[in-house]
């Protein structure tokens, strides 16, 4: 294997050749996304979104929008991740509310600004909407294939070789020219399955891996580390016992993910249960009698801590029942989903592991659990944009950046494909910093960071998470990505009238003041108090201020979306007025300039020799351009602000 390079004067010949003398027309897009995953599926629709010619090239096109893992979407961070998406004209979430099967929203023993929306999906209805979704889109073709190569091209610039993508070579032969390339690959890259002590080469069971691409990438100087994840057996429905197992009810009404809608697709009372069981002793002792016969755990290979697998959590945690959540894949599914339950073992002990646990006694195993090995490149190689740093046009999205979830791949994707579309357009990187989105936190994270395992959102990686919230997500996102070009104008008319209602009903209820015995509550504080500072009071009923609201408003099909949005509001003004003056400081550090003569390898900056090499290298004019070098730590960025202020102040500026 080798890459397809193609020195510059000789690249327009090439094309010439293959447009002269090939049977068919030479191909050519403006973005080819390569994997049909969810990062494939959102980078396609984004740059369509964009107006450009896009390809999405995937193995199979029955496989389009595979939920490969598990059946679900959502949780703690990750919910936020796809308002987020959404909030950018995103397909995921509109895709949810139309083949939800159970609504809940996770964390809501705490505040608003940490609730993880999250549902359970069904399998068949989600890749059958997306599917019909991509097929319909304009600007985008799909195909089936295999890329076995890039077609590079090299150009000497003052003296150093640049390198750029132009383009992918099929495993035919064929060669499809492009002016932007973006891979999301998934666990497809060198991918191999483990099951027990047999290993087999497989990027997803039944799916061929991608081998040539891996070689094509290592020969082109990118840095590929090894990691792994597992997926549990899956159950036959009707053999569990139900009455063993702890109900889950769903909520009612449910909480639609997408902007768009103010319902989703399943009546209330059509929901499904998911229920909950746990592990045992006997458990415990199967797993670690048999865990000689299990090469993924053995692998020194490093997996998704806060997935782990259940050997993995009886090898820590052998004392405790763990908890194993039954999720139906479908509504017409006969497949159980045990979250919590990934394993490596061999099948017949998949067997025997399942059914010492209650409810599933007598349980017929449909399919056995496996574990995946694949490569990633170091993330710390690209930019913030997710275009490599060490190939111009080249970008790279989801798993193989090493993340881990359909919701991190997604939002990488998104990005992804917005960007690529901003290169062929000649527009400046669309860039989410930290302090915009949690897609933002994600991507600053993989590009500073690195990983050293899958990477997984959580609120706590941010820091201004009282701001960066669900329910605001589009008052953050929407119009950035309208300017940009990736939100549709129907959307962002949507999204002026919710904020404009908000606007106008959180002036009318400020402009209401009452007493607290007009308000009907007691309080220690006898001063009066505005209708929207009473709708942070606890347990104060949202009825006794909607005849407050403009009448427009009162008569909205959103009205219940606006007064849940004006509650959060209420509860955290003063929390995020707080957060925004911080955020302001921040930025105003960021484009703090730095001295051009200044000595970084002086001992009154305190850096490690390895941020010394790079900031030599990179010479940053301010410290937001430190601060986008590879590998620059948020202390090194602390001890440069403190240095340029201790100059100026001992300049007397």
């Amino acid at each position: 294997m080798y890459s397809y390079q193609i020195h510059h004067k000789n690249f327009q010949l090439l094309r010439y050749i293959f447009s002269r003398f090939c049977s068919s027309k030479i191909s050519s897009y403006d973005v080819i996304v390569v994997g049909g995953g969810h990062a494939g599926t959102e980078a396609a629709a984004a740059a369509s979104r964009m107006n450009c010619d896009t390809l999405l090239l995937t193995h199979k096109l029955n496989t389009i929008g595979e939920m490969s893992c598990n059946p679900s979407f959502g949780g703690i961070g990750k919910g936020h991740l796809m308002k987020e998406i959404d909030a950018l004209d995103g397909v995921c979430c509109r895709i949810c509310d139309k083949s939800g099967i159970h609504y809940r929203v996770l964390n809501k023993a705490k505040g608003p600004a940490v609730w993880g929306p999250r549902a359970q999906i069904d399998r068949s209805l989600y890749k059958k909407f997306l599917q019909e979704e991509l097929f319909k889109t304009s600007n985008l073709k799909i195909l089936s294939g295999s890329v076995e190569d890039l077609i590079l091209r090299s150009e000497t610039r003052n003296g150093k070789v640049c390198s750029s993508v132009h383009g992918i070579k099929l495993n035919s032969g064929e060669l499809i020219f492009g002016k932007t390339v973006i891979i999301t690959t998934g666990t497809f890259l060198r991918g191999t399955i483990n099951i027990g002590l047999e290993s087999r080469p497989a990027g997803r069971m039944d799916d061929e891996p991608s081998v040539g691409l891996a070689i094509t990438l290592e020969k082109a100087g990118f840095k590929l580390g090894r990691l792994k994840t597992g997926t549990p057996p899956r159950l036959k429905a009707s053999t569990v016992d139900y009455s063993e197992v702890q109900p889950m009810l769903p909520d009612n009404p449910p909480v639609p993910f997408s902007f768009l809608n103010s319902k989703v697709n399943i009546e209330p009372e059509n929901q499904v249960l998911t229920y909950l069981t746990f592990t045992t002793p006997e458990v415990a002792k199967i797993i670690k009698d048999n865990i000689h016969l299990n090469k993924h755990v053995k692998e020194e290979t490093q997996g998704p801590r806060y997935c782990p697998s259940i050997e993995s959590k009886v090898l820590k945690f052998e004392e405790l029942h763990h908890q194993i959540w039954l999720e139906p894949e479908g509504l017409n599914s006969e497949l159980i989903y045990p979250q919590g339950l990934s394993c490596t073992l061999p099948e017949d002990l998949q067997v025997k592991m399942l059914q010492c646990i209650p409810g599933l006694h007598n349980v017929v195993m449909s399919r056995p659990g496996y574990g995946v090995e694949y490569d990633f490149i170091n993330p710390r190689q690209l930019k913030p944009s997710l275009e490599t740093s060490l190939i111009k046009n080249l970008f790279f999205a989801g798993q193989i950046n090493g993340t881990t979830g359909y919701e991190e791949a997604a939002a990488q994707g998104v990005i992804a494909g917005i960007n690529a579309g901003c290169k062929v357009q000649e527009k400046d990187p669309f860039v989410i910093s930290r302090t915009e989105g949690y897609i933002g936190v994600l991507i600053d994270d993989l590009t500073t960071l690195g990983v050293s395992e899958p990477y997984r959102m959580f609120t706590s990686r941010a820091e201004f998470r009282v701001y960066l919230r669900p329910d605001n997500a589009d008052s953050r996102l929407t119009e950035k990505g309208y300017k940009v070009g990736c939100v549709s104008k129907s959307r962002f008319e949507k999204y002026l009238c919710i904020k404009d209602f908000l606007i106008r009903s959180k002036e009318a209820l400020k402009n209401i003041e009452k007493s607290a015995k007009e308000w009907e509550i007691i309080t220690k504080n006898p001063g009066k108090k505005s209708a929207f500072k009473m709708l942070a009071a606890p347990g104060f009923p949202f009825q006794k201020v909607m005849q407050y609201l403009p009448i427009s408003v009162q008569k909205s099909d959103d009205l219940s979306q606006v007064l849940n949005r004006l509650h959060i509001e209420a509860l955290y003004e003063h929390s995020v007025e707080q957060q925004l003056d911080e955020i302001k400081k921040m930025k105003e550090d960021e484009e703090l300039q730095l001295p051009e003569d200044i000595e970084y390898v002086i001992n009154s900056i305190q850096l490690s020799n390895e941020v010394k090499e790079k900031l030599l290298e990179a010479r940053p004019s301010t410290l937001g351009a430190a601060k986008k070098i590879p590998g620059i730590t948020a202390s090194a960025l602390t001890a440069l602000l403190y240095y340029v202020r201790r100059q100026k102040t001992s300049c007397g500026v």
